[in-house]
């Protein structure tokens, strides 16, 4: 049934290469819908309507367009020389091509859903009023949606709402509040419309989609009271259209793209419209390129079953650092040790032969011995599943974009920040620190400045690997001290002797941990993998690509980007 339903939603996004094109006329046969008549039946919306889906389909190095951004922060590392790498390292300009693509592939979808929105009431008359208004909802909420990821990139950036001609194609900035309230007013105006029944593999736009995204826009703006409604609204769905799920790693997996916490997710098809997490997270045993890797920063985030962070907890062992660890840190990074797709993952220069669980035979380590191996002596193990390992480039994982997990820590954090602890608060939080597959202790304090980081805290554990953590540091205003950090990989034959320091944010600072110079070996010393240059007056936004300031002079330049 699974694969029925993506197909027909997928179905509509291959029609739409041949109408969203500029000059489709031109491709089609005369008896064809033209521009004056195109949208005056529901097939032709529900196909245009499919146009303005596929803006979900940006990709990048064939990941979904939000899961790159983790390897741009400070608990991920793009092995691939490029421009995500170089915005990594704030060596970036306003000609990177990834901040180019970004904007014009977000300004094209918001385009497909304005042509839409604007030219559909010539075909009202021929369907029915609620098709009518449902179709135009989930257009609605979609043009939200990609503003709402355009604002947080770059700021002030153009709100069009129309049809552009060639005599209004030049439109300033506006102010990130105004992108803003039109965010929040649009998804308010439309959750009535949209249906209240969760399916997470439709591919539809929904009630609880529509909150979801205010909640998160209005959390990220400090929007208190706006995130609390929306958040609230989703939670009194606990239950009947959304739950936590109890098995954590599953929602990363095939068997998990139908779990009732997955509010909105992309939707792929083997053969149509597919993806390549595999890829990019596996490692070279498992025939993947282990590019994108997380930061052992990361690791060492994640604290002992005890609820205490590494440098404090009795539980924690140097000498077997993964032990006793909140159970996520296994279920989303594969550590040395652990078995992942298939062998025996182990990074320690010595490990020449590892257990492959595919032959039950010894074989070559490629990940202690390949020149590309993994660069932190960690992977990714979130999207990368063994049923994808003979057909990496041909996946349709479908990727999550917002979760109910996510609902409950935004309801936490803007009730600490609007200065509304009570018990809801507690309960929010411990209720995934409990879910059966993790069960870390309950946090318990009261202190807002404590409850506070506790919720930082929560939301790197639990979305690590997601596409969260970049707007995460930004709007907390700590990018400028976890990007100006050596980031780190882990001793090539042994771990540090004790536990690095883990400040409030569940930070690692390794301030008296041996770091290998550049050239010096790494066997006893922790890896230097990359150095990052983080400028606060200018590197919380991204710039204004620069063709788009030649072709629009009244585009003025996010500050420093000059």
């Amino acid at each position: 049934m699974k694969k029925i339903m993506k197909k027909i939603t997928i179905y509509f996004w291959v029609l739409l290469g041949f109408l969203s094109c500029e000059n489709y006329l031109h491709k089609l046969p005369l008896n064809n819908p033209s521009d004056q008549t195109f949208l005056s039946s529901e097939t032709e919306m529900k196909m245009a309507l499919v146009g303005c889906y596929s803006g979900l389909n940006l990709k990048f190095h064939n990941l979904t367009f939000f899961l790159p951004f983790d390897y741009a922060s400070d608990i991920g590392y793009d092995r691939n020389t490029g421009e995500l790498q170089q915005l990594g390292q704030g060596a970036s300009d306003a000609l990177n091509p990834l901040v180019l693509l970004y904007w014009t592939r977000l300004y094209s979808s918001i385009s497909k859903c304005n042509y839409l929105i604007q030219n559909m009431e010539k075909g009202k008359q021929n369907v029915s009023e609620t098709v009518y208004n449902g179709i135009k909802a989930e257009a609605r909420f979609l043009r939200a949606l990609y503003y709402s990821y355009l604002t947080e990139l770059y700021g002030d950036i153009p709100l069009i709402t129309e049809v552009l001609t060639l005599e209004t194609s030049q439109q300033p900035r506006n102010s990130k509040k105004e992108v803003v309230d039109f965010i929040i007013k649009e998804l308010t105006d439309i959750e009535s419309v949209l249906s209240i029944e969760n399916n997470p593999i439709s591919g539809h736009a929904t009630k609880g989609a529509a909150l979801a995204i205010k909640a998160r826009t209005a959390l990220y703006n400090e929007r208190w009271n706006d995130a609390i409604s929306s958040s609230s609204e989703i939670m009194k769905m606990e239950g009947s259209q959304y739950i936590l799920e109890d098995d954590y790693p599953k929602l990363f997996k095939y068997e998990g793209q139908t779990s009732k916490e997955i509010i909105f997710s992309v939707q792929y098809l083997k053969g149509v419209v597919t993806n390549n997490p595999y890829g990019q997270f596996a490692s070279r045993l498992g025939l993947g390129v282990s590019g994108k890797v997380p930061a052992y920063q990361l690791a060492d985030s994640w604290e002992c079953i005890d609820g205490l962070p590494i440098d404090k907890s009795p539980l924690y062992n140097p000498k077997d650092p993964f032990k006793n660890r909140d159970p996520r840190l296994g279920y989303t990074i594969a550590v040395p040790g652990s078995e992942f797709l298939g062998f025996q993952f182990e990074t320690h220069g010595d490990s020449l032969k590892c257990w492959s669980y595919l032959t039950n035979q010894l074989v070559n380590n490629l990940e202690a011995t390949h020149a590309y191996a993994t660069f932190t002596g960690l992977l990714m193990r979130k999207y990368a599943n063994i049923e994808d390992r003979l057909d990496a480039n041909n996946c349709d994982l479908n990727s999550i974009l917002i979760r109910y997990a996510e609902i409950l820590l935004i309801y936490a954090e803007a009730k600490i920040k609007a200065g509304q602890i009570d018990e809801s608060v507690l309960e929010a939080i411990n209720k995934i620190r409990q879910r059966p597959s993790v069960n870390m202790p309950k946090i318990t304090t009261t202190d807002p400045t404590e409850l506070l980081h506790a919720v930082y805290r929560e939301r790197k554990y639990e979305f690590s690997g997601e596409g969260l953590r970049l707007f995460d540091i930004r709007r907390l205003k700590i990018a400028e001290v976890v990007m100006n950090q050596p980031l780190l990989g882990r001793m090539k034959k042994s771990y540090p002797s004790k536990a690095p320091r883990i400040d409030e944010f569940g930070t690692a600072f390794y301030d008296d941990i041996p770091i290998a110079t550049q050239g010096e070996s790494a066997d006893f010393k922790m890896r230097l993998v990359d150095r990052r240059i983080f400028n606060k007056d200018k590197d919380y936004l991204w710039p204004i690509p620069y063709i788009e300031r030649q072709t629009n002079p009244t585009l003025t330049q996010n500050p420093g980007w000059e």
